[in-house]
């Protein structure tokens, strides 16, 4: 009866490992160039569980709609940090993001700056959205669209793609998923010296996950690592 029980315990256990749902997501980045470093960590929240199943697991949260609040911290080469207070909300086809950031740069210089999104879904992972901020406004206006594609060999592909206003800039992204757990990616922008963007992530379990992007600049080049923790 001991012996039933307790594999009756290790089966539950192992089927709520293998449900692969999470509430809190955890990420830190940290990117290095010739003469900068970079520090950044975020936790994230959600209000409803995510699930991954027939997803790509790095955009659960997206495929899902699944609503959230998120707190971040970033030190930039310790001269200044920041502290961003964000979240997204979707209500059926409609979507709604707000950051709040606050940075502090050594010397007493402060500030504290809001971005905004407005979104529409015309698609189930179709968004088409406007963004800016409250500094500049017309300037820092974008528009931005989004659309993961769910092939029929359990892959998936994740385009993105923005306008800039400021500079006219146009900037595109793209993910292949050849498992919902492995990508890769490219980024290419129209911006003066930017050349190109590679990026890969590995989910290892349904709660670790690893990322690596390597950015060529024209006077420079920069690498970030990253891992994912999720509960």
């Amino acid at each position: 009866m001991k012996k039933t029980a307790l594999f009756l315990g290790l089966s539950l256990l192992s089927s709520a490992a293998l449900a692969n749902n999470y509430n809190t997501q955890i990420d830190f980045d940290y990117l290095t160039a010739d003469n900068y470093n970079e520090a950044n960590l975020v936790g994230t929240y959600y209000f409803n569980n995510v699930s991954t199943a027939n997803t790509a697991w790095s955009e659960a949260a997206f495929m899902g709609r699944n609503d959230n609040v998120s707190l971040g911290y970033t030190n930039n080469d310790g001269d200044a940090y920041s502290l961003t207070l964000g979240g997204d909300y979707y209500h059926e086809n409609i979507f709604l993001g707000l950051d709040v950031t606050y940075t502090d740069v050594d010397g007493g210089d402060s500030d504290t700056g809001f971005t905004g999104e407005v979104g529409y879904f015309f698609a189930q992972n179709w968004l088409v959205s406007v963004s800016g901020s409250d500094e500049e406004f017309s300037d820092s206006l974008a528009l931005n669209t989004k659309y993961i594609a769910v092939l029929s060999n359990g892959a998936f592909v994740n385009v993105e793609a923005s306008y800039l206003n400021a500079d006219s800039d146009f900037t595109a992204a793209a993910d292949y998923f050849w498992t919902a757990q492995s990508s890769v990616g490219l980024s290419l922008k129209t911006e003066d010296d930017y050349n190109v963007g590679i990026n890969a992530e590995h989910f290892f379990t349904p709660a670790i996950a690893a990322n690596i992007e390597y950015v060529s600049y024209e006077n420079d080049d920069t690498i970030s690592v990253g891992l994912t923790g999720r509960f």
